[in-house]
């Protein structure tokens, strides 16, 4: 078993070996534990009432100008098909007399 510790463990023999899948979670890092201690510092740190609003109020402004140029988009791409479909309709039209 010690050349075990040496080789690096196969995915699929931990699947199978019921001793290779206990060494295998034994080598892995607690990650769990990581995050919940990220998670603490990060409540730990106190955020001024300020920054918060204003980050508020930035990202409103900026759902807000995101919508704003969907919004121009869409509207300009169906003038620009209505337009064309009239176009090609008198063109058509005028053909045809």
């Amino acid at each position: 078993m010690d050349a075990v510790f040496l080789e690096p463990i196969s995915p699929e023999l931990v699947l199978v070996c019921p001793e290779l899948r206990q060494q295998a979670i034994a080598v892995l890092p607690d990650f769990a534990r990581q995050t919940f201690i990220a998670q603490a510092r990060a409540r730990a740190v106190p955020q001024s009432p300020e920054r918060i609003a204003g980050a508020l109020l930035v990202g409103e402004a900026r759902r807000a100008a995101v919508e704003i140029v969907k919004l121009l988009a869409w509207a300009l791409t169906s003038f620009a098909c209505v337009t064309l479909a009239t176009l090609a309709m008198t063109l058509i039209a005028d053909a045809t007399r």
